[in-house]
């Protein structure tokens, strides 16, 4: 069926305009925007109880808003007295029938049916929508209906407050609104749906006023109904429905008789409260906060005059958020006698306390006393910190009361007397007492020449100037003073540069004293020496402090005594000609470099450890080879000589002169092939006749021309063979050949 539209008249609109204007300004001046509702977390503890000693034992009741996870809820009649205006707020479809809003956002996360959301749709027909995706904001909202709650036809995740079709654009007083009242934990958004006319033009002269509540943290939904007739059934069939209802209309509830049906209703209210699992933690607690009950109703036997307990509901919400709601109950005696130990008492430095029960109301004589300690006097002398109880019972009346003394003791400290500034070095105060494991609550007050160091609050005092400074350390009540003086001494130590030294056993250090004069210094080292100076004979880090009248400066230095570092060359050599060799610098020191040198000056760039030359033609007389091996400061050296043998060119000669020129070709020298294989086994020299004239094992250079008992061979050709000991590139393992001697003719 279409629906028809209902024109007003502008001036009917002004007129309500400005009634709605006025009635805002006066709830403005006579509602608290920061009130809470009844459905917030709350606790009552109940009212104070007062108890005569007849009556040692009462009991304590509390109530509390129980709530739970809102997987399900349950409906329960309150009170119709709305919590909140129902003009005022914020408009919402002003004048325009079958409408939802735009999207509004709340302030606070609201649980609904295990879901969280921020944000409800209203619509103009008493509906509140948490889905703003199937229900179109600022779009058509529905107003035929005839199924019960929960039914998929419904609109889901939605409030019903009442469902039906109403028409806000009748005239000019259809103004639906909301407002945010309260703080958090408990903010709430109320929505008011104010004199409302139904729809048709049969039908509105009735309206309709309610409001919808729902609360921060208990997630509770209210709906406060102020009048709904049963009289115009022509529409619709008069359906109204009251409810909730989950995402897919699965589940839902509304209060007896009003689900969807034709029904009246006035000045009736609606709490709907979610019934999951308990989301509220309910517990009583004495005044030492002990948990003493978890049931709302518990008894209690006060031992005081005054007693006072505390009823607690600790609300968890679906957001995490956990908020505690608190109230207290006070119980008393009356008529009864008052006890009095004194305040409690923390003594300092005191070893021991007396505690005495005053009585009010009451003798003494006709007292008895127990105290927790065992005694039964009316005074009592304690050492030792502790809680003491005393139950006094006068006639039929036993009550009880309590003091704590605590004994401590006095900070013990000592700044070290008088010091001295050395130089431009400060002195660090020191007032941590020695006694610090036994105190607690430790606090300081550092002054200077009587002017308290504001901004100087810790145990220790880094001074640089002079005066006179001392410092106040309080433990508890316990405060112990103590000064030092700092005058200035001006005066260096220097032990020099740190030092690496080769090849030397000991050395001798002298500290320098710079500024004073050092005739009455006392020294210590750190080796426990207490001279001015020490040899030291070790590789290590050595510091001495020097005191001169009370100031103390010291200085450290490093030395490092070093070996030198060893390399080899190996032994001297003889060299033909044109030969090529390696060098090569053998040494077990690792981290070293290497420099070679030849007769005495640095060859460049040959820094490795090995070094390769030729032996040219103009190679003469005895060369001299040199590498230099440094590790850190210090440098090793080796060297060897290398010079030529007598025949330079390396062959064997085809003829001695021994008488010719003396000195020069005398002999047959086989040096130099001796030398390359390790040694002439065996030389034979033979005549021309083939007969052996000479023979010599292990043969070097020892033929000059003699036969085998010494005599001068005759000029002649001669002949040889030679053994070698290993072979040789050129000769093999046995060459042989000829040789001219050649005699001086006299």
């Amino acid at each position: 069926m279409k629906k028809s539209a209902t024109l007003f008249l502008f001036s009917g609109f002004l007129k309500s305009f400005y009634t709605q204007f006025f009635l805002l300004i006066i709830l403005l001046f006579s509602f608290n925007s920061n009130a809470q509702g009844p459905g917030c977390p709350n606790v009552n503890a109940g009212g104070d109880i007062e108890l005569d000693c007849e009556q040692p034992c009462t009991d304590l009741s509390a109530t509390f808003l129980q709530t739970g996870e809102t997987t399900s809820y349950e409906v329960s009649p309150i009170d119709f007295a709305p919590p909140f205006p129902t003009t005022g707020g914020t408009e919402v479809s002003v004048f325009i029938d079958d409408r939802w809003s735009n999207i509004i956002p709340l302030p606070f996360d609201f649980c609904f049916y295990g879901d969280t959301y921020s944000q409800i749709l209203i619509g103009s027909n008493g509906v509140i929508s948490f889905d703003t995706v199937s229900n179109e904001p600022d779009g058509y909202c529905d107003w035929s209906f005839s199924e019960s709650i929960p039914s998929p036809d419904l609109f889901g995740t939605t409030i019903f407050g009442p469902y039906m079709d109403i028409d806000p654009s009748v005239d000019s007083s259809g103004i639906i609104n909301y407002t945010i009242f309260g703080d958090a934990p408990c903010r709430t958004m109320v929505v008011n749906f104010p004199d409302i006319p139904y729809y048709s033009s049969s039908c509105n002269q009735y309206t309709l006023t309610t409001q919808v509540v729902i609360y921060e943290t208990t997630n509770v939904v209210e709906i406060y109904l102020e009048d709904r007739t049963d009289a115009c059934s022509t529409w619709n069939d008069g359906n109204a429905v009251i409810g909730l209802q989950n995402q897919d209309g699965t589940d839902g509830i509304a209060p007896p008789e009003r689900n969807t049906g034709n029904w009246a209703a006035n000045n009736e209210a609606w709490r709907f409260t979610p019934n999951g699992e308990s989301n509220v933690a309910f517990s009583w607690l004495n005044e030492d906060n002990e948990v003493i009950g978890t049931d709302s109703v518990i008894n209690v036997c006060p031992a005081n005059e005054t007693s006072t307990y505390t009823a607690q509901a600790i609300y968890t919400n679906c957001n995490g958020d956990v908020i505690t709601e608190t109230d207290t109950v006070t119980v008393t005696f009356t008529g009864a006698f008052g006890i009095d130990l004194g305040d409690d008492q923390d003594l300092c430095g005191q070893e021991e306390y007396l505690i005495t029960a005053q009585l009010t109301d009451a003798n003494p004589s006709e007292a008895n006393f127990i105290w927790s300690s065992g005694e039964t006097s009316q005074s009592i002398t304690v050492t030792e910190s502790n809680t003491y109880t005393v139950d006094v019972t006068v006639g039929n009346c036993t009550l009880s009361t309590s003091v704590t003394i605590n004994f401590s003791d006095n900070p013990l400290i000592d700044l070290g007397g008088d010091q001295s500034i050395c130089g431009s070095e400060d002195i660090i105060l020191d007032a941590t007492p020695s006694n610090s494991e036994d105190i607690t609550n430790i606090s300081y007050k550092w002054f200077k020449d009587g002017v308290e160091l504001s901004n100087e609050i810790l145990n220790t005092l880094d001074v640089m100037d002079v005066g006179m400074y001392s410092v106040e350390v309080s433990s508890d009540n316990c405060v112990s003073t103590d000064s030092a003086e700092v005058s200035l001494s001006s005066f260096t130590v220097t032990l020099g540069e740190n030092l690496n030294i080769c090849d030397q056993s000991s050395i001798e250090i002298t500290p320098e004293v710079i500024g004073e004069d050092d005739s009455n210094a006392s020294f210590v080292w750190s080796t426990g020496e207490t001279t001015s100076t020490i040899d030291v004979s070790n590789s290590g880090t050595y510091s001495v402090t020097v005191t001169i009248d009370g100031c103390e400066n010291s200085d450290t230095i490093d030395i490092s005594i070093t070996n030198l570092p060893v390399v080899d060359l190996g032994d001297d050599f003889k060299s033909c000609v044109g030969e090529s060799w390696t060098l090569t610098a053998t040494s077990i020191e690792e981290g070293i470099t290497f420099q070679w040198f030849l007769n005495g000056n640095e060859i460049p760039g040959e820094t490795s450890n090995s070094l390769d030359f030729v032996v040219t033609d103009d190679f003469s007389g005895i060369q001299t080879y040199a590498v230099s091996v440094t590790k850190g400061d210090c440098t090793g050296i080796d060297e060897l000589e290398v010079q030529l043998y007598d025949v330079e060119n390396c062959i064997i000669t085809q003829g001695i002169s021994p008488d010719a020129t003396p000195g020069y070709n005398d002999y047959l020298d086989l040096e130099f092939l001796s030398d390359r294989v390790g040694g002439i086994t065996n030389l034979q020299i033979f005549n021309r006749y083939g007969t052996i004239v000479y023979d010599q094992v292990n043969y070097i250079n020892q033929w000059n021309g003699q036969d085998n008992a010494g005599n001068k061979l005759p000029t002649g050709t001669y002949y040889y063979v030679i053994d070698l000991a290993s072979v040789d590139d050129v000769y093999r393992s046995q060459t042989s050949g000829w040789i001219y001697l050649n005699r001086k003719t006299n």
